[in-house]
């Protein structure tokens, strides 16, 4: 699988990594505010009347990478107050719509996580604040105060919306940390969540009668967050305590690297199984599924062997690790079974399925 993000390098420690949209949305942002200019607050907004034109989209450039940079801090403000409480941080993404720290838990505190959540707004307000009076001490017309102003304009922007009480947005995360102060964690989130749903609806709505493409965008991305943060925070407590080792496959059945695919097809359909590791001696190699069989023509079945078609980068997991960590990973990797790993031996396969049923137990002796 191709990696869709490319590592700019790390941060605190957290790698920093830059989706492929982000060049897009760059050059966009660059070719916007080099097209015009009006007045904010009194102020010059957009870089438009600019002379000469390579001045012009000079600063207009480096406003947008800026803005972005700008994006980076407003999560290290997260990243940070995650840090100094014990919670590692896998890596921040920036992405066209802002920036995502993918961390390896969250907070069922409620002091910690309004703590986490009011920071990446801190920040953008910080940032936001520092640009507008940065801005007042120079010539209103000259490029730098421009760019100051409307960084500053922006990041006070980017505050607010992220201040909006609906998930993803860490209003959303504020709301949820207050209702946890009052209710059960799941139900706090079930509660946030359907106010985060309520303002998509609205700016749906907002957006359908007022043509805003914008809007019915952002409206989407907020129900779609929601919806989201809602499922994964059932599946992290139906899974809470549970470990791989509690629910893995310990009877493992493997293949040989050197089978031939029309040996393998016939194992699959002898065994009910959709995929294997592929173990030479006693290390394991690879992994093999149904998918990377029906990739191959059924006419060079009989003369490709696995080796040639299977997986070599591996994915694992430890039997000691919660079974909320495996289903994370197998969704981050868009993978269906993790083999499990004990002192570099393989000692059990963990799959979707086994997940799916752990939930459905989980949930129904909750």
């Amino acid at each position: 699988m191709m990696n869709s993000s490319l590592q700019l390098g790390k941060i605190m420690g957290i790698p920093v990594q830059l989706h492929w949209s982000f060049l897009l949305v760059i050059l966009y942002i660059a070719w916007a505010f080099a097209s015009f200019s009006q007045q904010v607050l009194g102020r010059s907004y957009g870089f438009g009347e600019i002379e000469p034109a390579g001045l012009r989209w000079a600063y207009s450039l480096i406003f947008s990478l800026v803005l972005f940079t700008c994006v980076a801090l407003h999560e290290l403000g997260h990243s940070y107050i995650a840090l100094k409480n014990g919670i590692a941080i896998r890596s921040i993404t920036l992405y066209f719509f802002g920036g995502v720290s993918a961390m390896e838990e969250i907070p069922r505190n409620p002091r910690l996580e309004l703590q986490m959540a009011f920071a990446g707004p801190a920040v953008s307000g910080i940032l936001g604040l520092m640009g507008i009076l940065l801005a007042t001490l120079l010539d209103e017309g000259s490029p730098l105060g421009i760019m100051l102003w409307m960084l500053g304009l922006l990041n006070i922007i980017l505050m607010l919306f992220n201040l909006l009480p609906a998930f993803p947005m860490d209003g959303g995360r504020l709301l949820r940390a207050w209702f946890a102060t009052q209710m059960p964690y799941i139900k706090a989130t079930q509660r946030a969540a359907s106010i985060g749903k309520l303002f998509a609806i609205i700016m749906f709505v907002l957006g359908l009668f007022s043509f805003n493409f914008i809007l019915l965008f952002v409206a989407f991305f907020v129900y779609v967050g929601a919806s989201e943060e809602e499922k994964a925070t059932q599946i992290s407590v139906s899974l809470e305590g549970t470990r791989v080792m509690d629910i893995m496959s310990d009877d493992v059945h493997t293949v040989d690297p050197d089978m031939t695919l029309q040996d393998l097809k016939e194992h699959m359909f002898e065994e009910k199984h959709r995929g294997y590791p592929v173990v030479s001696g006693d290390e394991v190699i690879g992994v093999v599924t149904l998918s990377d069989l029906q990739r191959i023509p059924q006419v060079d079945h009989a003369d490709t062997r696995v080796a040639e078609v299977m997986t070599r980068k591996l994915y694992v997991i430890g039997p000691s690790e919660e079974a909320s960590a495996a289903m994370m990973m197998m969704n981050k990797m868009n993978i269906r079974r993790l083999p499990v790993m004990s002192d570099g031996r393989l000692v059990g396969i963990v799959s979707r399925e086994d997940l799916v049923r752990a939930i459905e137990l989980c949930s129904g002796q909750d």
